[in-house]
């Protein structure tokens, strides 16, 4: 069995229409392996920093359950959504996932 972490970014793209690169990591002890990085629109219209977060959160989700999913991950339980941070990229919660593979 083993062990990792799933988290997911999101920053502004493009602007007209909006566009937004979602990133997601899988951190497996000191390996970093990029699941997703693709530019998607919106999923709703609202772009503030709160909503960043919630999305970036939607789509990693989405990521391990669909992406991940088929190669043998679940999600066996996620930390809270962080705050806006001035600066920051909008993170999702961090989840923790095992493969049973």
């Amino acid at each position: 069995m083993r062990f990792g972490r799933v988290e997911g970014v999101v920053r502004i793209e493009q602007t007209d229409p909006v566009r937004l690169r979602v990133t997601v990591y899988l951190e497996l002890g000191e390996r970093l392996e990029v699941v997703r990085d693709e530019v998607l629109a919106p999923l709703r219209p609202s772009v503030t920093a709160e909503d960043l977060i919630w999305q970036a959160d939607q789509w990693t989700q989405e990521t391990i359950g669909i992406e991940l999913a088929e190669r043998g991950w679940e999600a066996i339980g996620a930390g809270e959504l962080p705050g806006p941070e001035p600066g920051a990229l909008a993170r999702s919660a961090a989840y923790a996932v095992r493969n049973l593979g």
